[in-house]
């Protein structure tokens, strides 16, 4: 299922930490919240992917995604300092998920603060036989090593295993070190290229793939991965949740 998008420029290698005097002086108390994209979010959605991806044509027809079946647009939303946790209750935690067994990401109930809210990033998941692709995923520039990248790459193996897949897939710019390492952090690997793929600047892409991800050793595994990525930001400020 291949697709024009690189991996997240976001991406944050598993060996880098947050300077967390500069973030606090710069994110203050952020909140990003990981969602279901919304037709509220398509003009910033169309704008950010403008910003991430200049080069890319033809842009992403994100009103279609969003309406298709078969696949999630997820945003990561940043709200201010002060933020409350999204209604209804205490956020569910991509641990407790796990553990308790994982459960499809719901379409949120729309507030006005949501609304309102910057789109920080997004990740389109396809889910086709038994298997889920990142078609793409990307992050604002202003919202880039706070661990959003990785959130949304949480995000998109929570919704794969919410929908019955085994693996998820991607394509990976062959010069982006820092995306492949995060992809391997989460059990990703290379299993092929793809030659010429990006047709800007004729690159290769790398082809990288999950093992059996509702195996419980890497259930468990992933529920470390997502305490470790919430504890390692939460001194810079930023905190995470999911609506």
């Amino acid at each position: 299922m291949p697709t024009k998008h690189d991996g997240p420029t976001s991406a944050t290698s598993s060996n880098q930490t947050p300077d967390s005097a500069s973030l606090r002086d710069s994110a203050k108390s952020r909140l990003y919240v990981l969602r279901r994209a919304v037709a509220e979010d398509l003009e910033q959605l169309n704008d950010l992917e403008r910003e991430v991806f200049p080069t890319l044509w033809p842009p992403t027809n994100f009103a279609r995604e969003i309406k298709k079946t078969g696949q999630a647009v997820l945003v990561s939303s940043v709200q201010s300092a002060g933020a409350q946790s999204p209604p209804g209750g205490r956020s569910v935690s991509l641990v407790e998920r796990v553990v308790g067994g994982i459960k499809t990401l719901a379409t949120p109930g729309i507030t006005d603060r949501q609304i309102g809210d910057g789109v920080a990033g997004w990740a389109i998941v396809w889910f086709v036989a038994g298997e889920a692709h990142i078609a793409s995923i990307g992050v604002a520039e202003s919202d880039r090593r706070r661990g959003v990248g990785e959130l949304l790459v949480l995000g998109a193996i929570e919704a794969a295993a919410a929908n019955d897949c085994d693996e998820l897939t991607l394509e990976v710019r062959e010069s982006n070190d820092a995306a492949q390492a995060l992809y391997r952090k989460y059990g990703f690997e290379i299993v092929g290229e793809r030659k010429g793929y990006y047709v800007d600047d004729n690159e290769d892409a790398l082809i990288m793939t999950t093992p059996d991800i509702r195996e419980p050793d890497y259930a468990a595994k992933l529920a470390e991965l997502a305490a470790d990525h919430s504890k390692r930001w939460v001194e810079a400020g930023i905190r995470f949740a999911r609506d």
